[in-house]
């Protein structure tokens, strides 16, 4: 997915998320044009922002210049009326409190002359993930 127009985000702008990521498990298989990143997170419900009888939002993961391979929760592909790509990332209807989620994207570090997520630089491999560069390695 191409990236969209930059946004102005302010301070403001920011919440307590409605996830937590407990463990983030990433793979990398390294090629120029095509590396494939598996992404394994735990994650449940913020207890925080938990309100008694409310139903489970749908999860929001930012991504930029990202080619979505597969999706699985807890170990079982997601069927596609679960998830939905839009500009900027990828929303995932959830249905329960914590889960397991595996994602399997695709880069091409050789063509991202962004400076962020992974890139290649006179022939090596680098990562800038501050303070966004992420959503261009995966979801």
């Amino acid at each position: 997915m191409k990236d969209s127009q930059p946004r102005t985000i302010y301070l403001a702008d920011y919440q307590a998320p409605d996830y937590l990521v407990d463990h983030t498990e990433l793979t990398f298989d390294l090629d120029p044009q095509a590396t494939l990143v598996t992404s394994r997170l735990k994650i449940r419900r913020n207890p925080e922002v938990t309100k008694a009888g409310e139903s489970l939002p749908p999860l929001w993961l930012d991504g930029v210049d990202l080619e979505l391979l597969s999706i699985a929760e807890n170990g079982e592909l997601l069927p596609a009326q679960r998830y939905q790509e839009k500009p900027g990332g990828l929303a995932l209807a959830v249905d329960q409190a914590e889960f397991e989620l595996e994602i399997q994207t695709r880069i091409a570090p050789e063509s991202n002359t962004s400076l962020e997520g992974l890139y290649l630089s006179n022939g090596m491999y680098c990562t800038q993930c501050e303070a966004e560069g992420f959503r261009k390695i995966t979801f």
